[in-house]
């Protein structure tokens, strides 16, 4: 059984570290706030109370953080893994990043003799409870194939994209469709929902068209219950679609749909609703059309 170490116990670390606890795995755990991981400590889990703990722990170091600037932090900062990593300890971020952020940090893991893996994953929290995640890797093959083992856990496919940040920007290519099928979702119920289509029916017929992606048929009960407890924030959404844009502008893309709905999900956090589920963008587009949510 491997030694694994993981840093981020959010809505998706603290289901994917799980599958690893329950296969058998040590496994190690350190979070900012001590209370998300009480029940995986309850379950066999060692707390650690900064990055740089879990090196003599561990030989595998998975981290899924929120954003860049934590990735660095958690990897560089003063009690981050990099103080007292072991040569040949091989560190998985599984966090949706961009690509300049992603070498920066692998360039300071280098000489320690680490290796790093970017491992981003697609897959809501349901599938990453069930191991059903699709899971995207890029960096040293070898790396890959050592780690593959412990990436079947957690995903039920895996894809090896190449040597450098190619499963950075797959994932934002991936979001990027994300945000913006969310917006045109959101158009077409507000249309429906004007001329007064009755609205679970309406959310029935959408998802039983050849419309419907899998993410929108996979948030039908959602819909219909108008639950917007977030799976994935508007306020991570908007990071995505900010990291687009600003590939769009170093590679001179036009990503104008993009675009748009980028400032869609701006105006949700202006509106106070940057912490609820980014499907919750119908939100915002009722307030716009005058519709009484």
């Amino acid at each position: 059984m491997a030694r694994i170490g993981w840093i981020g116990i959010g809505n998706m670390g603290s289901r994917m570290s799980r599958r690893l606890l329950e296969a058998g795995h040590e496994l190690a755990v350190c979070d900012k706030i001590k209370e998300n991981a009480r029940e995986l400590i309850g379950d066999g889990a060692v707390f650690v109370e900064n990055p740089s703990g879990l090196c003599d722990k561990a030989d595998y170091i998975f981290s899924m953080i929120p954003n860049a600037p934590i990735l660095k932090e958690i990897m560089a900062g003063e009690n981050g893994v990099l103080k007292s990593v072991r040569p040949g300890t091989i560190l998985i971020d599984m966090s949706t990043i961009d690509p300049g952020s992603s070498a920066e940090v692998n360039k300071l893991i280098e000489p320690t003799g680490a290796k790093f893996l970017r491992a981003t994953v697609t897959g809501s929290v349901a599938y990453a409870a069930e191991g059903t995640l699709g899971i995207m890797a890029s960096g040293d093959r070898d790396v890959f194939d050592q780690t593959l083992p412990l990436l079947k856990i957690l995903g039920n496919r895996q894809r090896y994209l190449g040597d450098q940040e190619q499963s950075r920007f797959m994932k934002i290519c991936i979001n990027m469709m994300l945000g913006t099928t969310m917006q045109m979702l959101a158009e077409s119920l507000v249309m429906g929902e004007k001329v007064g289509i009755d609205w679970e029916t309406m959310v029935e017929c959408i998802c039983d068209s050849a419309a419907a992606a899998n993410i929108v048929k996979a948030k039908e009960q959602a819909l219909k219950q108008r639950d917007f407890t977030a799976m994935a924030t508007s306020v991570m959404m908007e990071k995505d679609m900010n990291i687009a844009m600003e590939l769009a502008r170093e590679y001179e893309l036009a990503l104008p749909v993009a675009a748009v709905s980028k400032q869609y999900y701006a105006a949700m956090r202006a509106h106070d609703m940057g912490q609820i589920d980014y499907s919750g963008l119908i939100l915002l587009n009722e307030k716009i059309c005058g519709i009484k949510s």
